[in-house]
């Protein structure tokens, strides 16, 4: 019989009434959870966010003063209150209350509600670690950041917003409650933290069912449903258990819309299907390296949809207590709930001494790597060490990570002089072990980081590999995207086809690889799918099609227009964001909507000034309407923040150029192709000016570097070995017109040079 914790609900109607979407708190779980509740107590989960006080308060606020980027932040107490004197956006030190904690291990932070209900977290933060790991101080989260009040990752500005940024993940039931005109918000939430109903949904119906004993596995009153995780049992001799069950997605749906590096596509996306609700980031080189390996913080499921584990349907709660947070068995006995420690927990498996670090399992297939100077996050991608491939793609693996170069003295490394990746190699073939699949088959991330360049000689055994590799939809779909930097009719075909894939991931990626076609090819191809049964997809041919719009009969809009005010919808979920408003801004100018579009950049850039794809497009705009004095101050604002961004620079070298600034502009042109996000284009543009100022012997010098850093790119070969015939360089040209017979043996161009040229 369930009873006494259910009485005296909650009721948010005022009717008298439990609605379905009433929550209850998570104090009246405790009754009939009781050992779920008091794992919670403990958890992670349940100081993602507390009030500030003496109790949940790690930092040392004993009247300290610290100074970080010049700026002083003096931390103390006034009995139960906690305050900092700082600096205000305005360069100005003032005192804030300490609202609310944020975190708890191994880094606390703090958060300032400021005007306007913006809740601020501050970037100095306490490292709650033990002082004999380093802890017990307070430090910076971004130390190599030139810090002012003007700056993006200023503690009041909007990447270190709260509301927008962090709320939906470390509380319940958040409703932001932002308005875009005063550009304030009325948050709220049901728990301060993540409770119970975070995970299962509002608990009002339950409540009632459980207080008249109506609760029955087929009506637990909950609107988020999960059902046990598939069981492992091992049979007969094999190494690695079999699964026991039907696969089901619940976990992933659960956990997946915090712990990963996505866009909500709808309000409620806990608990749903995760792909209809939510537009997960693919592999893309900003965020992971060419292999998958995470690069920058990417929350988890990224990594995991990738694994063999997750394919096989392993799934979060297999390994993690849902209600603690952690793991369910510590050490090596994790891994050997599945993987029998004959055979993998021993040295002739792991090569290293027992209980030596080398020996747990995590330490070689889930390398960490640290965030936020302190933050140790496991890769769940669970990789085997590809040291060859680390020297081919400079990927990172978990041999020179752990062993850091440090010096050869063992036998096996001779000849070598530091533990780098050629040890590694070597000494793991000295163990027999294969890093590549017996088979032979070379690992995907090879054609990945071609694709990457550009080389569209890569696109066969690109669509080789998506359509035959038994290959994860996130790869798969994150190779197919490639496609679209690199078009071809092999390309489109095989995009083509997979707009029928099983996979939304796969079926998105499709359309993105269609992107690059003429509007009235991409209307044809694509109009079939406009009823696609997942969001994410549905969503992104409205992003494919959406200048199409005006072009097509009256009689033919209907299906597009609605999809398309169905994104419209979708993306006010996040209108607080600057990346959203930049890209309304950009449905706006595909719809002919030219001010709209102004106002969603002024919007982007009213969230955050220095805003950078902002400030581009937006000076893109008034460039190409001939407003050219609003070019100038955007481009600058935008160079002041980010020189390091090649795209910036590019865009300053071009506005100096059509200014007649021809030496400005090639200094500004040079940087941006010595940049990491630097494009094949920069390196065209930068030679075709050096050759304009009569500098080619430059340019050819400058393009032949960008022929081996991006191979394979007719624009520029061509105007390569169009250089080299003007410097009389003729018996050098031969290489790069081999080059472009093969990639495009027909144009009429390459048939000229060959038939001028053929010996």
């Amino acid at each position: 019989m369930l009873f006494v914790c259910h009485f005296g609900l909650a009721n948010e109607s005022g009717t008298g009434q439990v609605s379905n979407e009433a929550y209850v708190g998570v104090e009246v779980c405790q009754g009939c959870h009781a050992d779920e509740y008091q794992r919670w107590r403990k958890s992670d989960h349940q100081k993602a966010m507390q009030n500030a006080d003496p109790k949940s308060v790690l930092g040392d606020f004993s009247d300290i003063t610290v100074n970080f980027h010049g700026i002083k932040s003096h931390f103390y107490r006034d009995g139960d209150r906690f305050y900092v004197d700082t600096s205000d956006d305005d360069g100005e030190s003032k005192t804030f209350k300490v609202r609310y904690t944020f975190g708890y291990f191994p880094l606390q932070q703090y958060l300032i509600e400021t005007d306007n209900g913006h809740i601020q977290a501050l970037n100095v933060a306490w490292d709650s670690r033990d002082k004999g790991e380093g802890g017990q101080r307070w430090f910076h989260l971004q130390p190599d950041e030139n810090i002012t009040p003007d700056h993006p990752f200023f503690w009041a500005n909007h990447f270190q917003n709260w509301n927008s940024r962090c709320a939906d993940c470390h509380s319940t039931n958040v409703e932001r409650n932002y308005n875009s005109e005063k550009h304030s918000y009325k948050t709220t939430w049901s728990e301060i933290n993540v409770a119970c109903e975070a995970c299962h949904g509002p608990g009002g119906t339950h409540s009632l069912l459980a207080k008249n004993d109506k609760l029955s596995a087929d009506n637990t009153g909950f609107t988020i449903t999960s059902h046990k995780p598939l069981k492992w049992q091992f049979e007969n001799a094999d190494p690695i258990a079999n699964p026991i069950g039907k696969k089901n997605s619940d976990n992933i749906d659960m956990c997946g819309s915090c712990h990963s590096l996505r866009t909500p596509l709808t309000k409620k996306s806990r608990g749903q299907g995760f792909h209809d609700n939510n537009r997960l980031q693919l592999l893309s080189d900003a965020s992971y390296f060419a292999d998958g390996q995470i690069r920058e913080e990417v929350f988890v499921l990224g990594s995991f949809l990738q694994s063999k584990m997750f394919e096989q349907g392993v799934t979060c709660s297999n390994c993690h207590d849902p209600h603690s947070g952690n793991v369910r068995v510590e050490g090596n006995g994790l891994c050997t709930q599945c993987h029998t420690p004959v055979t993998y927990d021993t040295e002739k498996h792991h090569h290293h001494g027992d209980d030596s670090e080398g020996s747990l399992c995590v330490n070689c297939h889930m390398p960490a790597k640290t965030f936020m100077q302190v933050d140790a996050r496991r890769d769940h991608s669970f990789t085997i060490p590809r040291p060859a491939l680390s020297s081919e793609l400079d990927v990172p693996n978990a041999c020179t990570t752990c062993h850091e170069d440090g010096p050869a003295n063992d036998a096996e490394s001779a000849g070598s002089p530091v533990k780098d990746n050629a040890w590694a190699a070597r000494i793991l073939n000295s163990w027999n072990v294969q890093t590549d699949s017996p088979q032979g088959d070379k690992h995907w991330s090879r054609l990945n980081h071609r694709a990457q360049q550009g080389d569209i000689l890569v696109t066969r055994e690109l669509v080789k590999a998506i359509e035959q590799q038994p290959l994860a939809d996130l790869i798969r779909a994150s190779m197919l995207q490639q496609l679209s930097a690199i078009p071809s009719r092999v390309g489109a075909e095989s995009a083509q086809l997979n707009l029928q894939d099983k996979s939304p991931l796969v079926r998105r990626a499709a359309v993105i690889a269609l992107q690059g076609l003429a509007p009235s090819m991409r209307w044809q191809i694509l109009s079939p799918y406009l009823q696609d049964a997942s969001r994410s997809v549905r969503f992104q041919l409205a992003d494919a099609l959406a200048d199409v719009l005006i072009q097509l009969p009256v009689n033919q809009r209907a299906g597009l227009a609605k999809l398309i005010a169905e994104y419209r919808e979708s993306l006010q979920l996040s209108i607080d964001a600057p990346a959203t408003q930049v890209a309304i801004a950009n449905l706006e100018i595909q719809l002919g909507n030219i001010d709209a579009a102004i106002v969603a950049f002024r919007q982007a850039l009213r969230i955050e000034p220095y805003y950078v794809p902002a400030l581009i497009n937006l000076a893109d705009y008034f460039r190409s309407s001939g407003a050219e004095s609003e070019v100038r101050p955007l481009l600058e604002k935008a160079l002041s923040f980010a020189p390091d961004s090649g795209a910036v620079q590019h865009s300053y070298g071009l506005f100096l150029i059509r200014n007649k600034n021809y030496e400005a502009a090639l200094e500004h042109l040079d940087i941006a192709l010595k940049q990491v996000d630097a494009q094949p284009r920069y390196a065209y543009v930068y030679a075709v000016a050096l050759e304009n100022q009569g500098r080619i012997e430059e340019a050819v010098k400058t393009l032949k570097a960008a022929t081996t850093r991006w191979p394979n790119q007719y624009e520029l070969l061509m105007t390569l070995v169009i250089y080299l015939e003007k410097t009389g360089d003729t018996s050098g040209l031969y290489p790069y017109l081999s080059a472009l017979t093969a990639i495009a043996p027909s144009a009429p161009d390459v048939r000229r040079l060959v038939s001028k040229y053929a010996r």
